[in-house]
This record gives structure tokens, C-alpha cells and sequence, in this order.
């Protein structure tokens, strides 16, 4: 419990500071801003009125509007909606926050990403913003998160005079971005289901995350919440997350937009995934741009200056943010500014600390090349026999086994928040100390390595119980000793094939499972370690599997697994990494 209690202070923490006093950037100003926001209650289709602040530039207009949508309070320190609508002035646009509907100063009722409201709502409020004397006619959408979901919402109503949007750390599917794999993301995505059942926010501080079943979480803490009460009651596609997602709208966006994320946000895979689908079923609109950094959903690596173990080189912030400003400048100003010239695809490569641009996601020149997992049967930990090939196993091999308990699970996010994971994981080498964790090393690379792509798992596995899960992470080990991860992966085994088609595993049978591991873009020096581990939890990351197939959220007692991975020459366990310099695999 003390643990849950530091972590939630943590979390709350950060609803109570600004990140910027200003918003880094190197582009010079246009304009000055005309002081204090004017507050406007602008009345919806159906009478309700929201809170919506104005920025303005001091002279000139009219001007072209940026509109960002939030729950969060547009005058809070958390967001810091004033820094960002004062940038946007400096850049000589008119800048509008607003709070949405049923939160903060606005009326109405809250209910979390219901899409026939942010969809209408977005409509109205771009028609009002368009409308005004200070606005030319152009209006485009900021945000990130839930204040990303809305700029989707609001493109799929294509009200002539939105011409552009740039929505980051989200995705279209509010399913994919709250189950992965089918656990659910219970550090982030579940406390914030808590988080926002008040027009403002509620107090997590008695929260347990221990608490079973899980589905009473949050009335245990006294902190009831009926969207977490409908998470628990619909851990599958459902109608309940078609309501709340804008998939069955997509195709009508067709402007350009600026999907971006981080390597380490919890929407990392399914903001890739919208690009992806954007850009082939959009095709004919274009300008369809990737934008993803070393950044997690809070962007902590801008003011920490690491991922994890990993220095980032300074500037990150006013990477971003002159990006942003560039995808506005040249889609809703019109300047010739040579943004995306180079392809649609801009990323930072983690390691080498620079930027690159792609024609493509992965890039030319990347190959999917397997790394198999191999031992003598004793793999348990970091001081076991696990090791790491290129070639395939030959032969019979001893399979390597481990007993996942669900009252001890691997729980090194318990006193951290996953939403700024990038600045506060550390060094692996306590979790690859547990015999629950099997452990896979590498020899020293004799040359550098960069992985730019996605990464998967594909393991042969066996276990005694009807459900449970398996967890994946690949790693970097450096020269010290030091172990920093590069990216990670969970699967619920009933899950194995697909959200919806739960299948029991057969005890004792071994099965294949496929872990998305998502993307990354990292560079290993030479002497640098490739490390793969193998578990049955991240809690509370995610959810713990209680291993006795109970419907979700609802077990109130836990049972103990008994796992093993099998990497025989029939029955290989591998991951697939995008190797965007080949000759590097001889190390």
C-alpha cells in the first residue's frame, strides 16, 4: 500500500505544476500577446455552453485559430493551457482553449470519450471559433491525449474551415488504447478512468491497487467511478468502446494531420497503427505525417534529459514544438517551409541522438532478423545460463521454467507513474535478480547495432493454468553492467487470437504466443549487450493475471503458475528486430 500511496502522490503531483513557464522553441516571434485571455460560454448545437478562453495577438488580424479541446482545466497548472496558448500567439495565431463539455467551467455532463459529443461538439465550436472577427476563416487542432482524441472527433465532422490537426500520444480506438494485449494498463489508462468521474478530479491517495477483486478498486477507496466500473465490465470489443472510439469515421478526415507520440508513451503502438491506416486509406488527401521522440506521455525527457539510463541530447522540447509550428505554418498559413520535404516520417534515433527522416515506417533499409532465445535449462535470473543467438537452435534443448506467483508479482512501477515512464525507469538488474524472470544475454557487440522498426516475440510456451499472462522486454546492457530498456510487451494467454476470440490454455500443452513489442528507434554502441527477459507480470502497469481463468476484474482469490519456455529446434522462441545496419548482427 505504500508504495500505491507514493506513486498516486506522484501522479497528483504533477496535476499541480507547470512543465514550461514558456514554450522552448527556436523560431522567432511575430507578435506580442494582447494580455489576458477573454472567457466566452459558447452555446452548443443543443443549448449546452462551454468555456472557452482567446488568446490574441496585440495587433493585426485577422489570424488563423489554433482550437484545443481538454477535461483537464484549461486555466490549470497541469497542461499549462496559458504557456501554450501565449506560444501559439508569439508564432501570430489566435489561440483558443477550451473546457469540454461537463468539466471544469463548462455545463453539461462528462462522459469520457463518448464520440457523438466530442464529434458535435468539435463541429460547433470550430464553426463559433471561424466565425469570429479575429479568425481569417482557418482553424487548426492541438493536443495531446484526451485533447488528442478531440482533434480527431472534431476532423470527422469536417467543418469546411478546419484545415489541419495535430493530435498526439492517442488513438482513434479508445479499446487499443486502454487494454494491451488484453490486460489492462491499470497505471495509467485505470487511474485515470477513476481520475475523471468528477468535473474536476478525484482523490486517489487511499487507492490500492492490490485490492481484489479489481473490479471494486475504486469503490474500496471511496472513489467511485462509473467509467471504471465499465472498463471492468468490458475487457473485450464491444459496442461500449465503438461509442467511444472514432474508427468508424476515420476515412472521412481528409486534411492533413500531424499523428505524434513517444517511444515510451502507453499509446506508442496504437498511435503508429493510425498513422499507418491514415495514410493508406487517406491516401488521396496526403499529408499524412509521423512524429514520435524519446518521450513518454509526459514528455519527461525534454526536462530530465534521459530515457531510462540513456542521456538525450538537449534540444528534444524545441524539436517539438518547432515541429508543431511548422506543420501549421506551412498547412494553415500556407508558407512554402519545406515541412515533411523529406518524407512523412520524422524520428529520433536513442542513442545516436539525432534525428532522422523516412519515406516510410520502418524505414528503407530495415530487416526483420531473428534473435533466438536459448539455455542449458537454467536461465532464471541474470547470473543464469540464458543466451542470445542469431542462429537458429539446433537440436533438443532443455526448456527453462519459473513459478509466477500473483502475490508477488514483478511490481517495479508500483512507486512510479507510467505516464512519465522514460524518466523514471531505471536499471533492470533487480528485476532480472528474481528466479521469476528468466534472463537471455548476448555476446558484446564487436560493432555498433540500431534497431529502428517494430519488434515482436514469438515464444513457444507451456503453463498449468487456464489463463495467464507472459511478458517480454528486450534490453540494453551496457559495459557496467547497466540495464536500460529498450522496449516491452503483454500478452493475456486467452488473448492469444485476438481481443475477440478468448481461448483456455490446454495445461501442460505448449503454445505459441506472438507479444507485440511495438516500435523503437535505438542505437547500441559496441561492448553494448542485447538482453531479452521473460516474465508473467508487470504490475501495476498492468493488471496482475490471477492465473484461475475468472471473468475479468472479478477474482477475489489467486493461484500460482508454473511456466515454461521452450527453444528447441522444433519449438523455437524468438524476436524479430528491424536491424537497420545489417553487417552489425556478426557482433
Amino acid at each position: 500500500m505504500a508504495e500505491a500511496t507514493a506513486g498516486l502522490a506522484a501522479w497528483k503531483a504533477k496535476h499541480e505544476q507547470a512543465a514550461y513557464r514558456r514554450i522552448p522553441s527556436t523560431t522567432p516571434d511575430r507578435a506580442a500577446p494582447a494580455g489576458a485571455p477573454a472567457e466566452h460560454m459558447v452555446a452548443m448545437g443543443d443549448g449546452t455552453r462551454l468555456a472557452s478562453d482567446v488568446y490574441l495577438p496585440a495587433k493585426g488580424g485577422p489570424f488563423p485559430a489554433i482550437l484545443t479541446r481538454l477535461p483537464y482545466g484549461k486555466r490549470e497548472p497541469y497542461c499549462f493551457m496559458p504557456t501554450v496558448a501565449d506560444h501559439w500567439v508569439r508564432k501570430g495565431y489566435a489561440a483558443v482553449v477550451q473546457d469540454v463539455r461537463g468539466k471544469w467551467a463548462s455545463e453539461g455532463s462528462f462522459e469520457p470519450n463518448l464520440n457523438r459529443h466530442e464529434i458535435s461538439d468539435g463541429h460547433d465550436s470550430i464553426a463559433w471559433v471561424a466565425g469570429q472577427p479575429w479568425c481569417n476563416g482557418r482553424v487548426g487542432m492541438w493536443g495531446e491525449s484526451y485533447y488528442g482524441f478531440t482533434c480527431y472527433a472534431a476532423a470527422i465532422a469536417r467543418h469546411p474551415a478546419l484545415a489541419a490537426i495535430a493530435p498526439g500520444d492517442i488513438s482513434l480506438d479508445r479499446y487499443k488504447a486502454t487494454m494491451r494485449g488484453g490486460c489492462l494498463q491499470l497505471n495509467t489508462v485505470g487511474t485515470w478512468a477513476i481520475s475523471m468521474t468528477d468535473r474536476r478530479y478525484q482523490d486517489l491517495s487511499r487507492l490500492d491497487y492490490r485490492h481484489l477483486p479489481l473490479a471494486d478498486m475504486a469503490n474500496a477507496a471511496g472513489v467511485p467511478s462509473a467509467y471504471f466500473d465499465a472498463l471492468m465490465a468490458h475487457p473485450q470489443p464491444a459496442p461500449f468502446w465503438r461509442e467511444r472510439s472514432v474508427l468508424a469515421g476515420y476515412e472521412a478526415i481528409r486534411i492533413p494531420v500531424l499523428h505524434w507520440g513517444g517511444w515510451f508513451d502507453t499509446y506508442l503502438g496504437p498511435t503508429v497503427a493510425d498513422w499507418r491506416i491514415m495514410a493508406e486509406h487517406n491516401a488521396e488527401a496526403g499529408h499524412q505525417h509521423l512524429f514520435i521522440g524519446p518521450w513518454d506521455h509526459e514528455g519527461s525527457a525534454d526536462r530530465c534529459g534521459h530515457v531510462g539510463l540513456l542521456p538525450v541530447a538537449k534540444g528534444t522540447a524545441e524539436a517539438r514544438w518547432d515541429s508543431f509550428q511548422a506543420f501549421f505554418d506551412r498547412y494553415l498559413l500556407g508558407l512554402d517551409n519545406g515541412f515533411g520535404a523529406a518524407g512523412p516520417v520524422r524520428y529520433y534515433v536513442m542513442g545516436a541522438d539525432r534525428w532522422r527522416d523516412a519515406a516510410a515506417w520502418p524505414p528503407p533499409g530495415t530487416r526483420l532478423v531473428p534473435l533466438y532465445l536459448s539455455s542449458g535449462g537454467a536461465a532464471n535470473g541474470a547470473d543464469g545460463d540464458g543466451r542470445l543467438s542469431w542462429q537458429p537452435p539446433q537440436g533438443e534443448e532443455p526448456w527453462d521454467g519459473f513459478t509466477y506467483d500473483p502475490h508477488h508479482p514483478v511490481d517495479a512501477t508500483l512507486a512510479i507513474d507510467c505516464w512519465s515512464l522514460a524518466g523514471q525507469m531505471g536499471d533492470r538488474r533487480a528485476i532480472e535478480a528474481r528466479r521469476d524472470v528468466l534472463v537471455y544475454t548476448g555476446a558484446p557487440l564487436a560493432e555498433g547495432l540500431e534497431l529502428i522498426g517494430p519488434i515482436r516475440a514469438h515464444l513457444q510456451v507451456a503453463t498449468d493454468a487456464p489463463d495467464t499472462d507472459f511478458t517480454c522486454a528486450l534490453v540494453d546492457v551496457a559495459p557496467d553492467g547497466g540495464a536500460n530498456l529498450i522496449q516491452d510487451g503483454i500478452l493475456r494467454c486467452r488473448f492469444r487470437h485476438g481481443p475477440e476470440h478468448p481461448v483456455p490454455m490446454a495445461p501442460g500443452q505448449a503454445t505459441a504466443l506472438e507479444i507485440d513489442l511495438w516500435h523503437t528507434a535505438y542505437a547500441l554502441a559496441p561492448g553494448h549487450r542485447l538482453r531479452v527477459e521473460v516474465s508473467s507480470s508487470d504490475f501495476n502497469r498492468y493488471d496482475r493475471n490471477l492465473n484461475t481463468g475468472a471473468a475479468f476484474g472479478q477474482g477475489r482469490v489467486a493461484a500460482v503458475a508454473r511456466q515454461r519456455l521452450f527453444h528447441d529446434a522444433t519449438r523455437p522462441s524468438f524476436l524479430t528486430l528491424p536491424l537497420h545496419r545489417q553487417g552489425a548482427a556478426k557482433g
